[in-house]
C-alpha cells in the first residue's frame, strides 16, 4: 500500500492507477490524514465466484440423490 498527498497524487495519477491495476492499494492523504483509498475493482472475483457456483451445480447434478431416511440409517449404523 502506498500513500501520497493530494498534489503528489494529481501529479502521478497515471502511475498510481497502474499500480492499483496490478492489485495494490493507494491512500490519499490531506494534512497527514487519510481521506481516500484507491483500490482495484474486484470484478474478476465476482466472475470467478459465478463460475465456481456454476461448476458446483454441475457436480451436484451428477451425484446420487440421498433421502433423509438413508442418512439417518447411516448415522445409526455408524453408532454401533
Amino acid at each position: 500500500m502506498t500513500k501520497s498527498g493530494i498534489l503528489e497524487t494529481r501529479s502521478h495519477l497515471s502511475q498510481i492507477i497502474n499500480k492499483v491495476m496490478r492489485g495494490n492499494e493507494h491512500i490519499i492523504m490531506r494534512k497527514n490524514v487519510a481521506v481516500a483509498k484507491i483500490v482495484p475493482i474486484e470484478e474478476n472475483l465476482l466472475s470467478q465466484a459465478q463460475e465456481l457456483i456454476k461448476r458446483t451445480k454441475e457436480v451436484r447434478e451428477t451425484m446420487i440423490k440421498v433421502s433423509i431416511n438413508e442418512i439417518n440409517s447411516w448415522k445409526k449404523e455408524g453408532r454401533r
